[in-house]
Protein backbone atom coordinates (compact mmCIF):
# COMPACT_ATOMS: atom_id res chain seq x y z
CA UNK A 1 0.00 0.00 0.00
CA UNK A 2 1.66 3.06 -1.03
CA UNK A 3 2.19 5.91 1.69
CA UNK A 4 -0.01 8.25 0.13
CA UNK A 5 -3.14 5.86 1.05
CA UNK A 6 -2.29 4.87 4.35
CA UNK A 7 -5.18 4.68 6.94
CA UNK A 8 -4.52 7.12 9.69
CA UNK A 9 -6.56 7.81 13.28
CA UNK A 10 -9.89 8.26 12.67
CA UNK A 11 -10.46 5.49 9.82
CA UNK A 12 -9.32 8.70 7.26
CA UNK A 13 -6.75 8.45 4.86
CA UNK A 14 -3.64 10.33 5.26
CA UNK A 15 -3.47 12.75 3.26
CA UNK A 16 -6.87 13.96 4.51
CA UNK A 17 -4.81 14.85 8.06
CA UNK A 18 -2.50 16.42 5.94
CA UNK A 19 -4.59 18.71 4.14
CA UNK A 20 -6.47 19.74 7.50
CA UNK A 21 -2.96 20.24 8.77
CA UNK A 22 -2.20 22.76 6.08
CA UNK A 23 -5.82 24.25 6.40
CA UNK A 24 -4.84 25.09 9.83
CA UNK A 25 -1.14 26.57 9.52
CA UNK A 26 -2.48 28.38 6.79
CA UNK A 27 -6.04 29.64 8.31
CA UNK A 28 -3.13 29.96 11.35
CA UNK A 29 -0.91 32.00 10.09
CA UNK A 30 -3.41 34.11 7.97
CA UNK A 31 -6.89 34.10 8.70
CA UNK A 32 -5.73 34.29 12.43
CA UNK A 33 -2.55 35.95 13.41
CA UNK A 34 -1.87 38.45 9.84
CA UNK A 35 -5.62 40.08 9.66
CA UNK A 36 -5.60 40.81 13.21
CA UNK A 37 -2.06 42.27 13.64
CA UNK A 38 -3.02 43.90 10.13
CA UNK A 39 -5.78 45.89 10.57
CA UNK A 40 -4.47 47.10 13.98
CA UNK A 41 -1.01 47.78 12.22
CA UNK A 42 -2.86 50.04 9.52
CA UNK A 43 -4.85 52.21 11.58
CA UNK A 44 -1.25 52.83 13.79
CA UNK A 45 -0.15 54.07 10.35
CA UNK A 46 -2.72 56.83 10.81
CA UNK A 47 -5.33 55.25 8.65
CA UNK A 48 -9.01 55.71 9.39
CA UNK A 49 -11.59 52.40 9.52
CA UNK A 50 -12.78 53.21 5.94
CA UNK A 51 -9.69 52.52 4.19
CA UNK A 52 -8.63 49.23 6.15
CA UNK A 53 -12.43 48.09 4.48
CA UNK A 54 -11.56 48.95 1.24
CA UNK A 55 -7.91 46.95 2.45
CA UNK A 56 -10.22 43.90 3.12
CA UNK A 57 -12.85 44.01 0.47
CA UNK A 58 -9.22 44.28 -2.17
CA UNK A 59 -8.42 41.02 -0.89
CA UNK A 60 -12.19 39.41 -1.01
CA UNK A 61 -12.31 40.67 -4.71
CA UNK A 62 -9.18 39.28 -5.46
CA UNK A 63 -10.07 36.42 -3.57
CA UNK A 64 -13.18 36.30 -5.86
CA UNK A 65 -11.60 37.05 -8.97
CA UNK A 66 -9.18 34.25 -8.14
CA UNK A 67 -11.41 31.41 -7.15
CA UNK A 68 -12.10 30.23 -10.86
CA UNK A 69 -8.22 30.48 -11.55
CA UNK A 70 -8.18 27.91 -8.45
CA UNK A 71 -10.77 25.81 -9.94
CA UNK A 72 -9.03 25.98 -13.80
CA UNK A 73 -6.35 25.47 -12.08
CA UNK A 74 -7.04 22.34 -9.67
CA UNK A 75 -8.85 20.65 -12.60
CA UNK A 76 -5.59 21.34 -15.43
CA UNK A 77 -3.41 20.27 -12.17
CA UNK A 78 -4.99 18.27 -10.25
CA UNK A 79 -5.80 20.16 -6.37
CA UNK A 80 -2.83 18.86 -4.66
CA UNK A 81 -0.47 21.31 -6.85
CA UNK A 82 -2.62 24.03 -7.07
CA UNK A 83 -2.69 24.55 -3.28
CA UNK A 84 1.08 24.00 -3.79
CA UNK A 85 1.18 26.97 -5.79
CA UNK A 86 -1.08 28.97 -3.60
CA UNK A 87 0.69 28.67 -0.34
CA UNK A 88 3.63 30.12 -1.75
CA UNK A 89 1.67 33.27 -3.67
CA UNK A 90 0.19 33.81 0.22
CA UNK A 91 3.65 34.05 2.03
CA UNK A 92 5.17 36.00 -0.38
CA UNK A 93 2.24 38.12 -0.24
CA UNK A 94 2.69 38.24 3.55
CA UNK A 95 5.79 39.60 3.53
CA UNK A 96 4.76 43.14 1.93
CA UNK A 97 2.80 44.59 4.45
CA UNK A 98 6.03 45.34 7.31
CA UNK A 99 7.33 47.10 5.04
CA UNK A 100 4.83 49.33 4.45
CA UNK A 101 6.94 51.91 6.69
CA UNK A 102 9.97 52.08 4.96
CA UNK A 103 8.01 53.35 1.66
CA UNK A 104 7.04 56.77 1.01
CA UNK A 105 3.92 58.68 2.31
CA UNK A 106 2.40 58.64 -1.43
CA UNK A 107 3.31 54.68 -2.01
CA UNK A 108 1.80 53.45 0.95
CA UNK A 109 -1.66 52.71 -0.22
CA UNK A 110 -0.70 51.44 -3.09
CA UNK A 111 1.83 48.85 -1.72
CA UNK A 112 -1.26 47.88 0.72
CA UNK A 113 -3.70 47.28 -1.46
CA UNK A 114 -1.06 45.47 -3.67
CA UNK A 115 -0.53 42.90 -0.78
CA UNK A 116 -3.58 42.25 -0.65
CA UNK A 117 -4.47 40.94 -3.94
CA UNK A 118 -1.27 38.69 -3.75
CA UNK A 119 -2.04 37.48 -0.46
CA UNK A 120 -5.57 37.01 -1.09
CA UNK A 121 -5.19 35.40 -4.92
CA UNK A 122 -2.63 32.99 -3.24
CA UNK A 123 -5.04 31.74 -0.18
CA UNK A 124 -7.69 31.49 -3.06
CA UNK A 125 -6.49 28.93 -4.63
CA UNK A 126 -5.58 27.10 -1.44
CA UNK A 127 -8.89 27.30 -0.34
CA UNK A 128 -10.84 26.47 -3.42
CA UNK A 129 -8.16 23.16 -3.85
CA UNK A 130 -8.38 21.77 -0.25
CA UNK A 131 -12.00 21.74 -0.38
CA UNK A 132 -11.67 20.05 -4.21
CA UNK A 133 -9.10 17.54 -2.42
CA UNK A 134 -10.48 16.65 0.48
CA UNK A 135 -13.43 15.11 -1.99
CA UNK A 136 -11.04 13.65 -4.24
CA UNK A 137 -9.18 11.68 -1.31
CA UNK A 138 -12.55 10.74 0.12
CA UNK A 139 -14.94 10.66 -3.32
CA UNK A 140 -17.97 11.16 -0.94
CA UNK A 141 -18.04 8.32 0.81
CA UNK A 142 -17.18 9.80 4.64
CA UNK A 143 -20.02 12.36 3.97
CA UNK A 144 -19.20 15.66 6.38
CA UNK A 145 -16.77 14.18 8.21
CA UNK A 146 -13.64 15.35 6.52
CA UNK A 147 -15.11 19.19 6.17
CA UNK A 148 -16.33 18.78 9.71
CA UNK A 149 -12.62 17.95 10.40
CA UNK A 150 -10.91 20.22 8.21
CA UNK A 151 -13.30 22.97 9.88
CA UNK A 152 -12.14 22.12 13.42
CA UNK A 153 -8.26 22.09 12.28
CA UNK A 154 -8.79 25.46 10.70
CA UNK A 155 -10.51 26.98 13.77
CA UNK A 156 -8.05 25.43 15.89
CA UNK A 157 -5.00 27.05 13.79
CA UNK A 158 -6.89 30.42 13.95
CA UNK A 159 -7.34 30.53 17.42
CA UNK A 160 -3.83 30.15 18.47
CA UNK A 161 -2.89 32.26 15.08
CA UNK A 162 -5.08 35.10 17.03
CA UNK A 163 -3.74 34.55 20.89
CA UNK A 164 -0.32 34.63 19.79
CA UNK A 165 -0.59 37.50 17.39
CA UNK A 166 -2.77 40.09 20.07
CA UNK A 167 0.21 39.43 22.38
CA UNK A 168 3.13 39.68 19.98
CA UNK A 169 2.98 43.40 19.75
CA UNK A 170 2.82 44.41 23.63
CA UNK A 171 5.46 41.83 24.05
CA UNK A 172 7.54 43.36 21.39
CA UNK A 173 6.73 47.09 22.47
CA UNK A 174 8.08 46.23 25.65
CA UNK A 175 10.91 45.28 24.95
CA UNK A 176 11.62 48.04 22.71
CA UNK A 177 10.63 50.51 25.35
CA UNK A 178 8.06 51.77 23.11
CA UNK A 179 4.50 52.64 23.09
CA UNK A 180 2.16 49.90 21.21
CA UNK A 181 0.34 53.06 19.27
CA UNK A 182 2.81 52.98 17.32
CA UNK A 183 3.22 51.06 13.88
CA UNK A 184 6.77 49.45 14.51
CA UNK A 185 5.73 46.14 16.97
CA UNK A 186 2.92 45.66 14.83
CA UNK A 187 5.39 45.31 11.67
CA UNK A 188 7.67 42.99 13.57
CA UNK A 189 5.09 41.06 14.56
CA UNK A 190 3.76 40.46 11.17
CA UNK A 191 7.01 38.38 10.42
CA UNK A 192 5.58 36.00 12.55
CA UNK A 193 2.84 35.13 10.60
CA UNK A 194 5.19 34.79 7.55
CA UNK A 195 7.17 32.24 9.17
CA UNK A 196 4.05 30.52 10.20
CA UNK A 197 3.36 30.66 6.21
CA UNK A 198 6.09 29.09 5.18
CA UNK A 199 5.70 26.43 8.12
CA UNK A 200 2.84 25.71 5.97
CA UNK A 201 5.23 24.18 3.32
CA UNK A 202 5.59 20.96 5.01
CA UNK A 203 2.84 19.13 4.92
CA UNK A 204 1.97 20.50 1.44
CA UNK A 205 5.26 19.22 0.52
CA UNK A 206 4.35 15.90 1.89
CA UNK A 207 1.09 15.64 0.03
CA UNK A 208 3.18 16.50 -3.56
CA UNK A 209 4.63 12.42 -2.62
CA UNK A 210 2.40 10.80 -4.95
CA UNK A 211 -0.80 12.76 -3.31
CA UNK A 212 -0.30 15.22 -6.40
CA UNK A 213 -0.61 12.59 -9.22
CA UNK A 214 -4.29 11.53 -7.81
CA UNK A 215 -5.74 11.87 -10.94
CA UNK A 216 -9.46 13.72 -11.50
CA UNK A 217 -12.03 11.16 -12.15
CA UNK A 218 -13.61 11.47 -15.90
CA UNK A 219 -16.77 12.60 -16.78
CA UNK A 220 -17.55 9.31 -18.02
CA UNK A 221 -16.15 7.68 -15.24
CA UNK A 222 -18.99 6.13 -13.02
CA UNK A 223 -20.77 7.89 -10.25
CA UNK A 224 -19.05 7.52 -6.76
CA UNK A 225 -21.12 6.39 -3.87
CA UNK A 226 -21.88 5.98 -0.41
CA UNK A 227 -22.76 2.41 1.03
CA UNK A 228 -26.37 3.62 1.15
CA UNK A 229 -26.69 4.92 -2.54
CA UNK A 230 -26.53 3.09 -5.75
CA UNK A 231 -24.42 4.15 -8.53
CA UNK A 232 -28.27 4.25 -10.69
CA UNK A 233 -29.49 6.80 -8.77
CA UNK A 234 -26.31 8.76 -7.77
CA UNK A 235 -25.91 10.95 -11.39
CA UNK A 236 -29.79 11.88 -11.29
CA UNK A 237 -28.93 13.86 -8.08
CA UNK A 238 -25.63 15.16 -9.78
CA UNK A 239 -26.82 19.23 -10.08
CA UNK A 240 -23.38 21.06 -10.66
CA UNK A 241 -23.85 24.62 -12.08
CA UNK A 242 -27.57 24.67 -12.35
CA UNK A 243 -30.51 25.57 -10.16
CA UNK A 244 -29.43 24.40 -7.32
CA UNK A 245 -25.87 25.14 -7.33
CA UNK A 246 -27.02 28.63 -7.96
CA UNK A 247 -28.79 29.15 -4.55
CA UNK A 248 -25.74 27.40 -2.99
CA UNK A 249 -23.82 30.48 -4.44
CA UNK A 250 -26.38 33.17 -3.51
CA UNK A 251 -26.47 31.42 0.24
CA UNK A 252 -22.44 31.47 0.15
CA UNK A 253 -22.69 35.08 -0.95
CA UNK A 254 -24.99 36.45 1.77
CA UNK A 255 -23.41 33.86 4.34
CA UNK A 256 -20.57 35.83 3.93
CA UNK A 257 -21.77 38.92 3.62
CA UNK A 258 -23.10 38.75 7.76
CA UNK A 259 -19.80 37.30 8.31
CA UNK A 260 -17.72 40.11 6.70
CA UNK A 261 -19.43 42.50 9.00
CA UNK A 262 -18.23 41.15 12.05
CA UNK A 263 -14.64 40.00 10.89
CA UNK A 264 -13.91 42.94 8.95
CA UNK A 265 -14.94 45.48 11.78
CA UNK A 266 -15.16 43.77 14.80
CA UNK A 267 -10.80 44.26 15.78
CA UNK A 268 -11.70 48.29 14.98
CA UNK A 269 -14.17 48.46 16.66
CA UNK A 270 -12.74 47.06 19.98
CA UNK A 271 -9.47 48.61 19.29
CA UNK A 272 -11.09 52.25 18.61
CA UNK A 273 -14.35 52.13 20.55
CA UNK A 274 -13.68 50.87 23.11
CA UNK A 275 -9.76 50.91 23.49
CA UNK A 276 -9.11 47.55 24.10
CA UNK A 277 -5.63 46.22 23.95
CA UNK A 278 -4.40 44.24 21.19
CA UNK A 279 -3.80 41.20 23.85
CA UNK A 280 -7.18 41.27 24.51
CA UNK A 281 -8.30 41.79 21.12
CA UNK A 282 -6.67 38.63 20.46
CA UNK A 283 -7.91 36.75 23.41
CA UNK A 284 -11.61 37.81 22.58
CA UNK A 285 -10.78 36.56 18.49
CA UNK A 286 -9.16 33.20 20.02
CA UNK A 287 -12.78 33.06 21.82
CA UNK A 288 -14.71 33.20 18.34
CA UNK A 289 -12.18 30.44 16.68
CA UNK A 290 -13.03 28.30 19.48
CA UNK A 291 -16.41 28.67 19.47
CA UNK A 292 -16.34 27.62 15.78
CA UNK A 293 -13.93 24.11 16.64
CA UNK A 294 -16.53 23.53 19.47
CA UNK A 295 -19.67 23.91 17.30
CA UNK A 296 -18.00 21.72 14.30
CA UNK A 297 -17.12 19.31 16.84
CA UNK A 298 -20.80 18.94 18.19
CA UNK A 299 -21.86 19.00 15.05
CA UNK A 300 -19.86 16.35 13.60
CA UNK A 301 -21.38 14.29 16.44
CA UNK A 302 -25.03 15.30 16.99
CA UNK A 303 -25.71 16.30 12.98
CA UNK A 304 -24.80 12.74 11.49
CA UNK A 305 -28.02 12.17 10.32
CA UNK A 306 -29.39 16.18 10.21
CA UNK A 307 -29.74 17.59 6.53
CA UNK A 308 -27.03 19.71 5.31
CA UNK A 309 -29.56 22.24 4.34
CA UNK A 310 -30.81 22.44 7.78
CA UNK A 311 -27.50 23.31 9.20
CA UNK A 312 -27.08 25.83 7.22
CA UNK A 313 -30.68 27.77 7.99
CA UNK A 314 -29.49 26.75 11.38
CA UNK A 315 -26.41 28.60 10.99
CA UNK A 316 -27.52 31.46 9.02
CA UNK A 317 -30.39 32.24 12.08
CA UNK A 318 -27.83 32.23 14.58
CA UNK A 319 -25.66 34.31 12.47
CA UNK A 320 -28.27 36.99 12.49
CA UNK A 321 -29.04 36.65 15.82
CA UNK A 322 -24.84 37.41 17.13
CA UNK A 323 -25.07 40.35 14.80
CA UNK A 324 -28.31 41.46 16.14
CA UNK A 325 -26.65 41.69 19.44
CA UNK A 326 -23.43 43.41 18.11
CA UNK A 327 -25.70 46.08 16.71
CA UNK A 328 -28.40 46.37 19.59
CA UNK A 329 -26.28 46.20 22.76
CA UNK A 330 -23.56 48.86 22.17
CA UNK A 331 -20.75 47.75 25.08
CA UNK A 332 -17.69 45.97 25.09
CA UNK A 333 -19.80 42.89 26.51
CA UNK A 334 -22.72 43.48 23.41
CA UNK A 335 -19.36 43.23 20.59
CA UNK A 336 -18.06 39.75 22.52
CA UNK A 337 -21.03 37.67 22.82
CA UNK A 338 -21.61 38.91 18.88
CA UNK A 339 -18.53 37.94 17.73
CA UNK A 340 -18.43 34.68 19.71
CA UNK A 341 -21.64 33.96 18.02
CA UNK A 342 -21.16 34.54 14.34
CA UNK A 343 -17.62 32.54 14.39
CA UNK A 344 -19.55 29.84 16.69
CA UNK A 345 -22.23 29.41 13.91
CA UNK A 346 -20.05 28.54 11.06
CA UNK A 347 -18.95 25.49 12.77
CA UNK A 348 -22.21 24.71 12.25
CA UNK A 349 -22.78 25.98 8.58
CA UNK A 350 -19.49 26.04 6.60
CA UNK A 351 -19.02 21.84 6.77
CA UNK A 352 -22.71 21.90 5.85
CA UNK A 353 -22.10 23.96 2.76
CA UNK A 354 -18.93 22.37 1.82
CA UNK A 355 -20.16 18.93 1.71
CA UNK A 356 -23.16 20.09 0.06
CA UNK A 357 -20.90 21.23 -2.89
CA UNK A 358 -19.08 18.14 -3.25
CA UNK A 359 -22.47 15.97 -3.08
CA UNK A 360 -23.66 17.57 -6.09
CA UNK A 361 -20.40 17.52 -8.09
CA UNK A 362 -19.08 14.90 -10.54
CA UNK A 363 -15.41 14.30 -9.80
CA UNK A 364 -14.15 15.88 -12.53
CA UNK A 365 -16.07 19.06 -11.41
CA UNK A 366 -15.56 19.67 -7.75
CA UNK A 367 -12.51 21.81 -8.31
CA UNK A 368 -14.79 24.30 -10.27
CA UNK A 369 -17.68 24.09 -8.49
CA UNK A 370 -15.79 25.02 -5.38
CA UNK A 371 -14.08 27.36 -7.40
CA UNK A 372 -17.86 28.97 -8.15
CA UNK A 373 -18.90 29.02 -4.80
CA UNK A 374 -15.60 30.09 -2.99
CA UNK A 375 -16.08 33.36 -5.52
CA UNK A 376 -19.54 33.62 -4.53
CA UNK A 377 -18.83 34.13 -1.13
CA UNK A 378 -15.56 36.45 -1.24
CA UNK A 379 -17.96 38.63 -3.57
CA UNK A 380 -20.40 39.03 -0.38
CA UNK A 381 -17.13 39.76 2.12
CA UNK A 382 -15.74 42.17 -0.44
CA UNK A 383 -19.29 44.27 -1.17
CA UNK A 384 -19.64 43.90 3.07
CA UNK A 385 -16.52 45.48 3.35
CA UNK A 386 -16.39 48.19 1.05
CA UNK A 387 -20.08 49.44 1.45
CA UNK A 388 -19.60 49.28 5.85
CA UNK A 389 -15.70 50.83 5.89
CA UNK A 390 -17.67 53.99 4.01
CA UNK A 391 -20.68 53.48 6.49
CA UNK A 392 -18.40 53.31 9.66
CA UNK A 393 -16.75 56.87 8.74
CA UNK A 394 -20.17 58.53 8.58
CA UNK A 395 -22.85 56.52 11.03
CA UNK A 396 -20.99 54.33 13.07
CA UNK A 397 -20.47 50.85 13.43
CA UNK A 398 -24.22 49.48 14.73
CA UNK A 399 -25.33 50.04 10.96
CA UNK A 400 -22.72 47.67 9.74
CA UNK A 401 -24.00 45.16 12.17
CA UNK A 402 -27.60 45.33 11.24
CA UNK A 403 -26.77 45.54 7.33
CA UNK A 404 -24.93 41.96 8.16
CA UNK A 405 -28.03 40.93 9.94
CA UNK A 406 -30.36 41.15 7.54
CA UNK A 407 -27.61 39.48 5.37
CA UNK A 408 -27.97 36.27 7.43
CA UNK A 409 -31.36 36.27 7.48
CA UNK A 410 -31.27 36.52 3.97
CA UNK A 411 -29.42 33.30 3.66
CA UNK A 412 -31.36 31.54 5.87
CA UNK A 413 -34.50 31.91 4.11
CA UNK A 414 -32.51 31.32 0.25
CA UNK A 415 -31.61 27.89 2.50
CA UNK A 416 -34.95 27.01 3.16
CA UNK A 417 -35.67 26.93 -0.52
CA UNK A 418 -32.30 25.42 -1.60
CA UNK A 419 -32.95 22.62 0.96
CA UNK A 420 -37.01 22.11 -0.32
CA UNK A 421 -35.23 22.01 -4.35
CA UNK A 422 -33.17 19.80 -3.29
CA UNK A 423 -35.65 16.94 -1.73
CA UNK A 424 -37.79 17.56 -4.48
CA UNK A 425 -34.91 16.42 -6.82
CA UNK A 426 -33.86 13.53 -4.91
CA UNK A 427 -37.49 12.61 -5.12
CA UNK A 428 -37.96 12.05 -8.49
CA UNK A 429 -34.43 10.75 -8.89
CA UNK A 430 -36.03 8.24 -6.84
CA UNK A 431 -33.64 8.34 -3.97
CA UNK A 432 -32.96 9.43 -0.59
CA UNK A 433 -32.67 13.23 0.13
CA UNK A 434 -28.82 14.25 -0.81
CA UNK A 435 -28.47 16.46 2.09
CA UNK A 436 -29.42 13.76 4.79
CA UNK A 437 -26.45 12.17 4.59
CA UNK A 438 -24.00 13.02 7.22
Amino acid sequence: MSASRMRAPGGYDRRVWLLCLASALGAGSYLGMHQLLNALFVLRLGYGPEFWGTVAATGAFSFSMSCMLGGYLGTRLGPFRTLALGAVTYTLGMAMPPLTGALPAGLQRIWMLLAQVVISSGWSLQVVNVIAALGTVTQGSRGRGPFTLNEVFSSGGMLLGAAVGGMLPGAIARLQGVSTELPGPYALALWVAVAGGLANWLPIGMLQRGAGRVPVAPSSAPARSSASDGPRTQPRRRIPLEGILLLLAACGFATNAGHAACKTFATVYLDRVFALPSATIGAITSSGMCATALTALIAGRLGRRLPSGLMMIVGALGMALALLTMALWRAPAGAVLGLIGVFGVLGLWRPAYQSLQMEMARPEQRAAVSGLTSMSMSLGFGGMGLVGGQVVARAGYAPVFLAGTVAALISAGLAMILTRRTRRRAGQGGASDTTARA
